[in-house]
């Protein structure tokens, strides 16, 4: 063989998350996977870049399996399919009545220890902000689960009333509590900083809650990913959202 036969090729753009993508729920027309951080959850204008939607109906067999909601790129944690075109309108309603609930680790500490966030979302370029009119109304309820004085840090539960793009990261970062490693939002990393810098924004879609259409309660949790884990044990007596 040539030296050009053993030469290595281009190192790929893109890498694929860990396959097959982890199942949380498969029942009747409804699905919940794990979204790992760092994968689109759909298309974007690089055909070449893998996103979640698609590898979830190649991975299903299902060509018209349908996104039912989004999480940021560098989000993680349970996401809903609808896995029946004729049942899509039975499954938003489903979604609409359903209660998610986010993890989150923030620079910062919260001066209450439960508090609702609520303000008018404007989308930007790559980002949202508050408007007095013309935006859409996003609505959080935040709990502290936990907290680090030494490290200046909070564990916080968010609740969505409503789903507006960015809603959690603007919000927490509006009130001087940015989300670790959300550097869009506010969150600044120095060489002072306590803790290590994390290599994505720390948010994870934890609980989802919902009545399937068989009228049983569904109860989804999805465990806080590795990349949380060297933050975790600066907290102490952690309960987590039931």
């Amino acid at each position: 063989m040539s030296k050009r036969q053993h030469m290595p090729g281009p190192k790929p753009k893109f890498t694929l998350p860990p396959l097959p993508l982890k199942k949380w729920y498969d029942k009747g027309f409804l699905l919940a996977l794990e979204k790992p951080a760092g994968v689109p959850a759909q298309a974007t204008f690089d055909p070449n870049r893998p996103n979640l939607e698609d590898l979830a109906r190649k991975q299903e067999n299902l060509p018209s399996l349908r996104l039912m909601h989004r999480l940021d790129l560098d989000t993680s944690g349970i996401i809903l399919f609808c896995k029946d075109p004729d049942k899509n309108k039975e499954a938003d309603t489903i979604l609409a009545d359903s209660e998610k609930t986010y993890i989150c680790i923030c620079s910062g500490i919260p001066k209450e220890e439960e508090f609702r966030l609520e303000c008018f979302l404007k989308d930007g370029k790559g980002k949202v902000s508050a408007v007095r009119s013309g935006g859409k109304k996003a609505i959080t309820d935040f709990k502290l689960l936990s907290v680090s004085k030494e490290k200046n840090i909070s564990l916080i539960a968010a609740k969505l009333v409503t789903g507006r793009r960015h809603q959690i990261r603007f919000q927490l970062s509006s009130i001087g509590i940015p989300i670790l490693g959300d550097e869009t939002y506010g969150y600044i990393f120095s060489s002072k900083s306590l803790v290590p810098r994390p290599n994505r924004f720390l948010l994870h879609s934890y609980l989802l809650k919902f009545k399937n259409e068989f009228e049983e309660d569904v109860r989804i949790v999805s465990d806080l990913p590795s990349d949380f884990h060297p933050y975790i044990h600066f907290f102490s007596g952690i309960r987590f959202p039931e």
